[in-house]
C-alpha cells in the first residue's frame, strides 16, 4: 500500500494522501522535480499511464542513487573503527541486504530515510550538533521513524557518556517541525501508527502463534540470516579453543546492537507484517558494524 500513496503524492502532492504517507514529502518532491528530466516508459503493472510510469521510472533512479550513497556513508562509518577491506564488505553487506533490494527499487522512502539515519550517526560521531540538528530536521521528512532510531541511539549512548544525551535537544527542531506538520495538515489514517492505544491493543498479538504465517518468518528471520549468522559466528569465536581463536575472547557486542530487538518488537506491534523487519532493519549501521566485527575477526584468525 505505499507505493500508491507516494505515486499519488508526486502527481497530486502530500495533502492527497493519508498520514502517515503525507509527511514524508522530501523524496514525493524530488520526483516531482525530476519530471523535468526524460524518463522511460517502464512497464508497471497497476498503470499504462505513461506519465507515471515516468514517475515510477525517476522514483526508481532517485532510490537507487539514495542506496548508494548511503553504502558510501556506511563505508565512511565503519572505516576509521575497521579498516578499510572489513568497511567495504559492510558497505557491500548494507547495498545487498534483503531490504534494501526489496524497499529501495521501488517508489519508497526508506532508501531515504536510510540515507538520513546514516548521515546523521555520522555527523554525531565528529561531533556536529548544528548540522546533525539539519539533518534531523530534513530526515524527518523523509520517514519518521528516524526519530526513534536516532533518540533511542543516543540513550543507548548516554550510558557510556552523559554528554552524550545533549543531542536529543538537537533533535528538538526536527520533533517540533513534525508535531507542526501534523496539526496545520491533519488528516484520518486507516491505521493508528504510534498512539499508544494502537500499540498497546496490538502487543498481545506478538504471542499469538496464529499471527505467524510463512511471510512473516521470511520477513524477520530469512532476511536478517546475516544477522544471525554472525550471531552463531561470534558465539563460535568467544568459546572455541587454539591459537586460531586467540584474542577473540575480548569480542564485545556493540552496544547500539540492542536497537535490532527493541524495533522487532515495535514493529510486531504496529502490525505483524513486513512491518516489523522493515522498522528492524532502521538499526542497519549497529547490525552492519556488529557483521563487520565478525567478519574482521575471522580474517585475522586466518
Amino acid at each position: 500500500m505505499d507505493t500508491p500513496a507516494y505515486m499519488t503524492m508526486v502527481d497530486q502532492g502530500p495533502g492527497s494522501v493519508e498520514p502517515p504517507y503525507r509527511y514524508r514529502f522530501i523524496p514525493t518532491v524530488a520526483v516531482n522535480v525530476m519530471r523535468l528530466l526524460p524518463g522511460y516508459d517502464i512497464p508497471i503493472a497497476f498503470t499504462e499511464d505513461t506519465v507515471a510510469k515516468k514517475d515510477f521510472f525517476h522514483f526508481v533512479v532517485l532510490n537507487f542513487l539514495l542506496t548508494v550513497a548511503t553504502s558510501v556513508l556506511v563505508f565512511s562509518y565503519l572505516s576509521p573503527k575497521f579498516g578499510v577491506a572489513p568497511a567495504y564488505l559492510g558497505s557491500l553487506l548494507y547495498l545487498f541486504s534483503f531490504y534494501s533490494i526489496v524497499t529501495n527499487i521501488i517508489p519508497m522512502t526508506d532508501a531515504a530515510c536510510h540515507l538520513a539515519i546514516i548521515t546523521s550517526l555520522i555527523l554525531f560521531e565528529k561531533k556536529q550538533p548544528l548540522w546533525f540538528a539539519l539533518c534531523c530536521l530534513v530526515g524527518v521528512f523523509t520517514k519518521e521513524t528516524l526519530l526513534i532510531v536516532l533518540g533511542l541511539w543516543i540513550v543507548l549512548q548516554g550510558f557510556q557518556s552523559r554528554r552524550s544525551l545533549w543531542y536529543l535537544a538537537y533533535m528538538l527542531p526536527g520533533a517540533m517541525a513534525y508535531g507542526v506538520a501534523t496539526h496545520l495538515f491533519p488528516a484520518l489514517s486507516q491505521s493508528a501508527y504510534y498512539h499508544s492505544d494502537f500499540l498497546l491493543g496490538n502487543i498481545y498479538k506478538a504471542f499469538s502463534l496464529r499471527e505467524y504465517d510463512r511471510h512473516l518468518i521470511f520477513q524477520i528471520f530469512l532476511a536478517q540470516t546475516p544477522l544471525f549468522a554472525a550471531v552463531v559466528s561470534y558465539i563460535g569465536l568467544k568459546f572455541c579453543q587454539g591459537n586460531v581463536c586467540q584474542g577473540n575472547e575480548d569480542l564485545k557486542l556493540n552496544k547500539e546492537l540492542w536497537l535490532f530487538p527493541f524495533l522487532i518488537w515495535l514493529g510486531l506491534t504496529m502490525g505483524i507484517g513486513n512491518n516489523a523487519g522493515r522498522i528492524a532493519f532502521m538499526a542497519f549501521p549497529a547490525v552492519i558494524q556488529f557483521e563487520v566485527m565478525i567478519l574482521s575477526a575471522w580474517i585475522k584468525s586466518v
